[in-house]
């Protein structure tokens, strides 16, 4: 198995992942992490272990912790095309949220907004601690938000795909559609030579 460093989110974090697929540095990919399944980047390709290492370098890199991560696949044109129309949104209930918190005269603060890629859940990020107003106010924009998106043809897409777990190795993939995009990914990834930092 094969590993890569993935940064996922609006704060950049930073993530060990399985990879089974050699994929080249900020290759945008589909991980599936303890929030769900999430958009990242791939930042550095990383051996599982380094026998005889060379360098300090070499065994500078090497993992000593366990993955927190998994990548499912590179993401697709169809992804991105998605992934569009959820950024849309998501700015706009960033927006609403933050003239919501202004007009109410709470002194919260929302930096920034994650997004997880079935679409129905969003990750709020304040500054400072968030007081009852804001608190009231955030769960109603993310319910109006989220209402938004489930009513949405794609939802059902970005969730199952084409069946149960379509788009990871051991799902669906083509049992189901032979036209739906995931599906297609998932039969033609092959592995690609990575590039070094």
């Amino acid at each position: 198995m094969s590993y890569s460093y993935v940064r996922i989110g609006s704060l950049c974090e930073v993530h060990l992942a399985e990879c089974p697929l050699k994929l080249a540095r900020g290759r945008r990919v589909i991980a599936r992490t303890a929030r769900g399944v999430e958009l990242a980047e791939i930042i550095r390709d990383v051996p599982r272990s380094v026998s005889n290492p060379s360098s300090a370098a070499e065994s500078a890199v090497t993992p000593m912790r366990q993955p927190t991560a998994a990548v499912l696949r590179a993401t697709t044109e169809e992804d991105e095309l998605l992934i569009r129309r959820l950024e849309r949104h998501k700015r706009e209930a960033m927006e609403a949220c933050r003239t919501a918190l202004a007009e109410s005269g709470s002194q919260t603060m929302l930096l920034d907004v994650d997004q997880i890629f079935d679409g129905g859940t969003l990750i709020m990020h304040f500054l400072g601690p968030v007081d009852d107003l804001a608190e009231s106010i955030t769960r109603e924009i993310s319910e109006r938000y989220e209402s938004i998106i489930r009513s949405r043809h794609f939802s059902k897409l970005l969730r199952d795909g084409c069946g149960p777990d379509c788009g990871e190795k051991e799902g669906g993939c083509g049992s189901g559609c032979s036209g739906c995009a995931v599906a297609n990914a998932c039969k033609s990834a092959a592995p690609r030579k990575s590039q070094p930092l």
